[in-house]
Protein backbone atom coordinates (compact mmCIF):
# COMPACT_ATOMS: atom_id res chain seq x y z
CA UNK A 1 0.00 0.00 0.00
CA UNK A 2 1.54 3.51 -0.65
CA UNK A 3 0.36 6.75 0.94
CA UNK A 4 0.74 8.74 -1.38
CA UNK A 5 -2.69 10.65 -2.97
CA UNK A 6 -1.55 13.67 -5.48
CA UNK A 7 -1.58 12.15 -9.10
CA UNK A 8 -1.04 15.38 -10.83
CA UNK A 9 -0.13 19.04 -9.99
CA UNK A 10 -2.09 21.38 -12.30
CA UNK A 11 -1.36 25.05 -10.85
CA UNK A 12 1.41 26.45 -8.23
CA UNK A 13 1.63 30.13 -7.68
CA UNK A 14 2.56 32.19 -4.54
CA UNK A 15 -0.28 30.97 -2.46
CA UNK A 16 -2.89 28.64 -4.17
CA UNK A 17 -2.17 24.97 -5.97
CA UNK A 18 -4.24 23.15 -7.84
CA UNK A 19 -4.13 19.56 -8.36
CA UNK A 20 -5.76 15.72 -8.91
CA UNK A 21 -5.54 12.46 -7.30
CA UNK A 22 -6.39 9.24 -9.58
CA UNK A 23 -7.73 6.54 -7.51
CA UNK A 24 -7.26 2.96 -8.56
CA UNK A 25 -10.51 0.53 -8.75
CA UNK A 26 -8.93 -1.07 -5.69
CA UNK A 27 -7.93 1.81 -3.50
CA UNK A 28 -6.99 0.35 -0.12
CA UNK A 29 -9.17 2.77 1.79
CA UNK A 30 -12.29 1.84 0.15
CA UNK A 31 -15.77 0.70 1.31
CA UNK A 32 -18.35 -1.53 -0.34
CA UNK A 33 -21.89 0.12 -0.44
CA UNK A 34 -24.93 -2.42 -0.05
CA UNK A 35 -24.81 -2.25 -4.36
CA UNK A 36 -21.82 -4.01 -4.64
CA UNK A 37 -19.93 -0.45 -5.42
CA UNK A 38 -16.87 0.56 -4.13
CA UNK A 39 -16.73 3.86 -2.67
CA UNK A 40 -13.26 5.55 -1.44
CA UNK A 41 -13.10 7.00 2.09
CA UNK A 42 -13.61 10.10 2.98
CA UNK A 43 -11.32 10.68 4.92
CA UNK A 44 -8.57 9.85 2.27
CA UNK A 45 -10.08 12.39 0.23
CA UNK A 46 -9.27 14.79 3.06
CA UNK A 47 -5.80 13.68 3.54
CA UNK A 48 -5.23 14.16 -0.12
CA UNK A 49 -5.88 18.00 0.18
CA UNK A 50 -3.54 18.04 2.91
CA UNK A 51 -1.08 16.37 0.89
CA UNK A 52 -1.75 18.99 -1.84
CA UNK A 53 -0.85 21.78 0.34
CA UNK A 54 2.15 20.43 1.09
CA UNK A 55 3.90 20.70 -1.98
CA UNK A 56 2.80 24.05 -2.10
CA UNK A 57 4.41 24.83 1.05
CA UNK A 58 7.23 22.87 0.15
CA UNK A 59 7.95 25.35 -2.76
CA UNK A 60 7.71 27.85 -0.72
CA UNK A 61 10.15 26.73 1.65
CA UNK A 62 12.82 25.52 -1.33
CA UNK A 63 12.18 22.38 0.33
CA UNK A 64 13.45 23.14 3.64
CA UNK A 65 10.23 22.54 5.88
CA UNK A 66 7.55 20.36 5.71
CA UNK A 67 4.14 20.58 6.94
CA UNK A 68 2.71 18.67 10.02
CA UNK A 69 -0.83 19.16 10.69
CA UNK A 70 -1.96 20.49 14.20
CA UNK A 71 -5.29 21.63 13.97
CA UNK A 72 -8.67 22.30 11.96
CA UNK A 73 -11.65 24.69 12.24
CA UNK A 74 -14.24 22.57 10.41
CA UNK A 75 -13.71 19.69 8.27
CA UNK A 76 -17.02 18.94 6.16
CA UNK A 77 -17.41 15.30 4.52
CA UNK A 78 -20.10 15.87 1.50
CA UNK A 79 -19.76 13.53 -0.84
CA UNK A 80 -17.61 9.96 -1.81
CA UNK A 81 -16.95 9.15 -5.34
CA UNK A 82 -16.35 5.32 -6.94
CA UNK A 83 -12.37 3.76 -6.88
CA UNK A 84 -11.18 4.82 -10.28
CA UNK A 85 -12.24 8.16 -9.81
CA UNK A 86 -10.18 11.61 -10.98
CA UNK A 87 -11.25 13.88 -8.17
CA UNK A 88 -9.83 17.70 -8.68
CA UNK A 89 -8.19 19.08 -5.42
CA UNK A 90 -7.38 22.69 -4.94
CA UNK A 91 -6.33 24.64 -1.66
CA UNK A 92 -4.76 28.36 -0.98
CA UNK A 93 -2.42 28.98 2.21
CA UNK A 94 -3.64 32.33 3.77
CA UNK A 95 -0.57 32.57 6.47
CA UNK A 96 2.85 31.22 6.21
CA UNK A 97 5.69 32.16 8.16
CA UNK A 98 9.23 29.88 8.83
CA UNK A 99 7.59 27.98 11.71
CA UNK A 100 3.80 27.99 11.20
CA UNK A 101 1.00 27.87 8.51
CA UNK A 102 -3.03 28.03 7.96
CA UNK A 103 -4.69 26.90 4.58
CA UNK A 104 -7.73 25.80 3.47
CA UNK A 105 -9.35 23.50 0.91
CA UNK A 106 -11.56 21.78 -1.20
CA UNK A 107 -12.24 17.80 -3.56
CA UNK A 108 -14.38 18.32 -6.36
CA UNK A 109 -15.67 15.63 -8.82
CA UNK A 110 -18.40 16.21 -11.36
CA UNK A 111 -19.34 19.54 -9.99
CA UNK A 112 -19.95 18.54 -6.56
CA UNK A 113 -17.83 19.44 -3.50
CA UNK A 114 -16.72 16.36 -1.63
CA UNK A 115 -15.00 17.25 1.24
CA UNK A 116 -13.92 20.94 2.26
CA UNK A 117 -11.59 22.16 4.88
CA UNK A 118 -11.31 25.95 6.86
CA UNK A 119 -9.15 27.08 8.35
CA UNK A 120 -6.51 24.04 8.65
CA UNK A 121 -3.04 24.44 10.07
CA UNK A 122 0.18 23.64 12.24
CA UNK A 123 4.10 24.22 12.15
CA UNK A 124 6.81 23.03 9.50
CA UNK A 125 9.51 20.26 10.38
CA UNK A 126 13.08 20.91 8.75
CA UNK A 127 12.39 18.61 5.45
CA UNK A 128 15.25 16.08 5.67
CA UNK A 129 14.58 14.86 9.00
CA UNK A 130 11.59 13.25 7.73
CA UNK A 131 12.48 12.45 4.48
CA UNK A 132 15.07 12.47 1.33
CA UNK A 133 14.99 15.71 -0.04
CA UNK A 134 16.30 15.35 -3.45
CA UNK A 135 13.87 12.14 -3.92
CA UNK A 136 10.96 14.90 -2.77
CA UNK A 137 12.14 17.35 -5.31
CA UNK A 138 11.77 14.90 -8.01
CA UNK A 139 8.36 13.87 -7.03
CA UNK A 140 6.77 17.43 -7.43
CA UNK A 141 9.29 17.78 -10.86
CA UNK A 142 7.21 14.56 -11.85
CA UNK A 143 3.45 15.88 -10.91
CA UNK A 144 4.39 18.98 -12.16
CA UNK A 145 4.92 17.18 -15.42
CA UNK A 146 2.57 16.18 -18.27
CA UNK A 147 2.42 12.34 -17.34
CA UNK A 148 2.06 13.35 -13.49
CA UNK A 149 2.44 9.97 -11.24
CA UNK A 150 0.11 6.47 -11.75
CA UNK A 151 -2.45 6.11 -9.15
CA UNK A 152 -1.50 3.82 -6.03
CA UNK A 153 -1.24 0.95 -6.60
CA UNK A 154 -3.95 -1.60 -6.63
CA UNK A 155 -4.07 -3.41 -2.85
CA UNK A 156 -6.24 -5.04 -0.77
CA UNK A 157 -8.88 -3.43 1.42
CA UNK A 158 -7.23 -1.90 4.74
CA UNK A 159 -9.77 -2.93 7.29
CA UNK A 160 -10.91 -0.31 9.02
CA UNK A 161 -12.17 -3.50 11.80
CA UNK A 162 -8.57 -3.50 12.52
CA UNK A 163 -7.92 -0.34 14.00
CA UNK A 164 -9.94 -0.79 17.53
CA UNK A 165 -8.02 -4.02 19.50
CA UNK A 166 -10.51 -4.00 22.32
CA UNK A 167 -13.64 -2.21 23.77
CA UNK A 168 -12.70 -1.32 27.79
CA UNK A 169 -15.62 0.20 28.25
CA UNK A 170 -19.47 1.30 26.81
CA UNK A 171 -22.46 2.91 28.05
CA UNK A 172 -24.99 2.34 25.12
CA UNK A 173 -25.76 5.91 23.82
CA UNK A 174 -23.54 7.96 26.27
CA UNK A 175 -19.88 7.14 25.58
CA UNK A 176 -17.57 4.39 24.63
CA UNK A 177 -13.57 3.74 25.71
CA UNK A 178 -11.19 1.59 23.49
CA UNK A 179 -7.65 0.74 22.93
CA UNK A 180 -5.45 0.63 19.65
CA UNK A 181 -1.90 -1.24 19.37
CA UNK A 182 -0.05 0.37 16.03
CA UNK A 183 2.30 -2.07 15.11
CA UNK A 184 5.76 -1.32 13.18
CA UNK A 185 4.66 -3.01 10.26
CA UNK A 186 1.87 -0.94 9.35
CA UNK A 187 2.23 0.05 5.72
CA UNK A 188 1.60 3.21 5.90
CA UNK A 189 4.66 4.07 7.62
CA UNK A 190 7.06 3.42 4.53
CA UNK A 191 5.60 6.62 3.44
CA UNK A 192 4.62 9.06 6.44
CA UNK A 193 7.31 9.37 6.69
CA UNK A 194 10.47 7.52 5.71
CA UNK A 195 12.45 9.00 8.32
CA UNK A 196 10.46 9.69 11.33
CA UNK A 197 7.22 7.11 10.59
CA UNK A 198 4.15 8.25 12.08
CA UNK A 199 0.70 7.50 12.36
CA UNK A 200 -1.17 9.76 9.49
CA UNK A 201 -4.31 11.49 10.66
CA UNK A 202 -6.50 9.63 7.83
CA UNK A 203 -5.80 6.54 10.43
CA UNK A 204 -6.52 8.43 13.38
CA UNK A 205 -9.95 9.62 11.76
CA UNK A 206 -10.72 5.89 10.77
CA UNK A 207 -9.95 4.56 14.29
CA UNK A 208 -12.11 7.30 15.91
CA UNK A 209 -14.68 6.20 13.11
CA UNK A 210 -14.40 2.24 14.25
CA UNK A 211 -14.37 3.68 17.96
CA UNK A 212 -17.32 5.55 17.14
CA UNK A 213 -19.68 2.39 14.78
CA UNK A 214 -19.43 0.08 17.90
CA UNK A 215 -20.93 2.50 20.29
CA UNK A 216 -23.66 2.68 17.56
CA UNK A 217 -24.07 -0.84 17.54
CA UNK A 218 -23.93 -1.43 21.09
CA UNK A 219 -27.15 1.60 21.37
CA UNK A 220 -28.98 -0.32 18.98
CA UNK A 221 -28.54 2.56 16.46
CA UNK A 222 -27.69 1.82 12.31
CA UNK A 223 -23.66 1.59 13.22
CA UNK A 224 -22.92 -0.69 10.14
CA UNK A 225 -24.61 2.32 8.17
CA UNK A 226 -22.74 5.45 9.09
CA UNK A 227 -20.65 7.86 7.66
CA UNK A 228 -18.61 10.65 9.11
CA UNK A 229 -20.16 14.18 8.35
CA UNK A 230 -17.60 16.85 9.76
CA UNK A 231 -14.79 17.17 11.78
CA UNK A 232 -14.37 20.46 14.06
CA UNK A 233 -12.49 22.44 16.61
CA UNK A 234 -9.66 19.31 15.74
CA UNK A 235 -6.08 19.92 18.00
CA UNK A 236 -3.40 17.55 17.98
CA UNK A 237 -0.89 17.56 20.40
CA UNK A 238 1.71 15.13 20.08
CA UNK A 239 2.53 12.19 17.18
CA UNK A 240 1.35 8.35 17.44
CA UNK A 241 4.28 6.55 16.82
CA UNK A 242 4.78 2.50 15.42
CA UNK A 243 4.83 0.79 18.67
CA UNK A 244 2.84 2.67 20.32
CA UNK A 245 -0.87 2.07 22.21
CA UNK A 246 -3.41 3.98 22.27
CA UNK A 247 -6.78 5.06 23.94
CA UNK A 248 -9.72 6.28 22.01
CA UNK A 249 -12.57 8.16 23.89
CA UNK A 250 -15.75 8.87 22.57
CA UNK A 251 -19.09 10.67 23.81
CA UNK A 252 -22.30 11.77 22.31
CA UNK A 253 -22.99 15.34 22.97
CA UNK A 254 -25.89 15.10 20.07
CA UNK A 255 -28.28 12.58 19.16
CA UNK A 256 -31.04 12.42 16.50
CA UNK A 257 -32.61 10.19 14.12
CA UNK A 258 -30.07 10.97 10.99
CA UNK A 259 -27.26 10.94 13.33
CA UNK A 260 -24.96 11.54 16.19
CA UNK A 261 -22.12 13.68 17.36
CA UNK A 262 -19.25 12.89 19.58
CA UNK A 263 -16.51 14.77 21.95
CA UNK A 264 -13.47 12.27 20.76
CA UNK A 265 -10.25 11.67 22.61
CA UNK A 266 -6.94 10.01 21.99
CA UNK A 267 -5.08 9.47 24.94
CA UNK A 268 -1.32 8.02 24.93
CA UNK A 269 0.98 7.29 27.86
CA UNK A 270 -1.78 9.22 29.97
CA UNK A 271 -1.74 12.09 28.00
CA UNK A 272 -4.15 13.31 25.90
CA UNK A 273 -3.01 14.05 22.37
CA UNK A 274 -6.00 14.99 20.50
CA UNK A 275 -9.44 16.46 20.95
CA UNK A 276 -12.53 17.07 18.21
CA UNK A 277 -15.93 17.26 18.13
CA UNK A 278 -16.93 14.14 14.97
CA UNK A 279 -20.32 14.01 13.27
CA UNK A 280 -21.84 11.09 11.96
CA UNK A 281 -24.68 10.91 9.47
CA UNK A 282 -26.87 7.34 9.63
CA UNK A 283 -26.72 6.19 6.25
CA UNK A 284 -24.31 5.20 3.14
CA UNK A 285 -21.31 7.30 1.84
CA UNK A 286 -22.65 8.74 -1.17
Amino acid sequence: MRFLYVTKIHNCSEDKISGEVSFSPQEAFRIKLSNGVDHVRLSVISEAIGQLVSWLSLQKTDFFGRPVFLFASNIELHHSVPTGSVVSLEARISSEDKQSFVFSGGAYFEGKCLVSISDCGGYLMPLAELEDPLLTRNRLAQLQSNTGLPANPESEIYDSNSLVDAVLTVEPLKSIHCRKYFSGNEPFYADHFPRYPVTPIVVINEMISEATRRLALASGLKGDHMRPAFIRDLKIKSFIKPGSTVEVLAKVIELSETGLETICEVVLDGRKILRGRYGFIFGEQI
